[in-house]
């Protein structure tokens, strides 16, 4: 995942020097979550130190009962992973205040804090302004129907493809021969993000981010592997109609 650049504002000291301040105050002094010092860090690193946290009253039923178990296995680390593919979704992105986990409340279990509430949506916040673009600025592909084991070639304008072999996998579906092929005019592409849409419950995008940090700029015809060649897409599953949004998809 790319890194987020420190807010432009009227503060003179140097961007790097504004983002180390920041992080400072949120790991050791604790400003408020819900406030623009916290929203400055990457919304992975504002789970692991802020809204994990948060999280911490619910982990006695949630990382190791069946069917709740969405903080599982306990660290912040895979639980991040788990939350993003549990099923049913407990996580929307695309509106970070209508997710499950936000809108709970009393259940089985006591409701979240005021502050642990505000810690846990200024993280999904996070996620959504690094994931899903406002309207208007992702380019979007699909929905496309995946046929697994067989090598699949999706058009995506411009004369460009991208063809990938899918095949399905423990944790969800894993995607080889990852290929980017340019058309007679090149290609500018930044940040595929894929998004499975499955019959029933909201969209679910890729939270490992497999492609965030690509920006390549293909000549014409040219052929560019991404990722290595492979990726894992967990949580997806092989019939269930995907979407790729881009955040530039364009002739250089």
């Amino acid at each position: 995942m790319r890194k987020r650049e420190a807010i432009d504002g009227q503060d003179l000291t140097p961007p790097g020097a504004r983002w180390w301040i920041t992080a400072v105050c949120a790991l050791l002094v604790g400003c408020d979550a819900s406030g623009p010092p916290a929203m400055q860090l990457p919304a992975r690193q504002l789970f692991a130190t802020r809204a994990w946290l948060a999280l911490t009253r619910c982990a006695g039923c949630h990382t190791t009962r069946p069917t709740i178990d969405f903080l599982a296995p306990g660290t912040p680390t895979e639980a991040y992973a788990t939350m993003f593919a549990f099923e049913p979704p407990i996580l929307d992105v695309a509106s970070p205040a209508s997710s499950l986990l936000v809108t709970m409340g009393k259940h089985t279990g006591p409701a979240m804090l005021p502050a642990e509430s505000d810690a846990v949506l200024a993280w999904l916040e996070a996620e959504h302004a690094e994931r899903a673009p406002g309207p208007g600025a992702p380019v979007v592909v699909g929905p496309v129907s995946l046929v697994p084991g067989a090598l699949n070639t999706i058009d995506l304008g411009l004369g460009a493809t991208l063809r990938f072999v899918p095949s399905v996998a423990a944790a969800g579906l894993a995607l080889h021969q990852i290929e980017l092929t340019a058309g007679a005019g090149g290609l500018h592409v930044v940040h595929p993000l894929f998004v499975a849409y499955p019959r029933l419950g909201p969209p679910r995008i890729d939270a490992a981010d497999a492609f965030g940090d690509v920006d390549l700029k293909l000549a014409p015809g040219a052929v560019e592997r991404l990722a290595g060649g492979d990726a894992d897409l967990l949580g997806f599953l092989s019939d269930e109609p995907i979407r790729i949004q881009f955040l530039a998809l364009e002739t250089p």
